[in-house]
């Protein structure tokens, strides 16, 4: 496996996307022969900010347009695996809702590492520890 394994997607910011990038990233995930509970953590993460990025991105916007969000994973140096989910829309900080709010809490709780840069848009970037072991496994089969 090369270390320059990359999956790039980028489509209108519309709900009816996400599956369908969901469905990309897990099958990226299964070429790289992780197991089973890797993927779901990651596609799991990844659909959460991408959820986010539908619902909060782009409300301010008065003409309708859905503007676009991006998906990019890939494989790092040293066994892990980043993914980045990013608009460019404008990031708006939010009081808690009973009841909502638990997208970055189940991203932080299977990513290794967590940041958000909004200083041009939004990108939510995940890492993701242990990539390294998951190919260790698939190479042991």
């Amino acid at each position: 496996m090369s270390s320059t394994s990359e999956l790039r997607l980028r489509c209108p910011a519309q709900s009816h996307y996400v599956a369908s990038i969901r469905h990309a990233l897990a099958a990226f995930l299964q070429v790289l022969e992780v197991d089973r509970d890797f993927l779901e953590d990651v596609t799991t993460a990844a659909g959460e900010a991408l959820a986010n990025a539908v619902e909060h991105a782009y409300t301010r916007q008065q003409n309708g347009d859905a503007g676009y969000l991006q998906l990019r994973a890939r494989v790092l140096p040293g066994g892990k695996l980043a993914v980045d989910v990013s608009d460019e829309g404008a990031f708006i900080h939010r009081e808690a809702l009973p009841g909502r709010g638990f997208g970055l809490r189940i991203i932080r709780a299977v990513a290794g590492k967590l940041t958000i840069d909004t200083s041009g848009g939004t990108c939510v970037r995940m890492t993701f520890n242990g990539f390294a072991r998951q190919i260790a496994k698939s190479a042991e089969r």
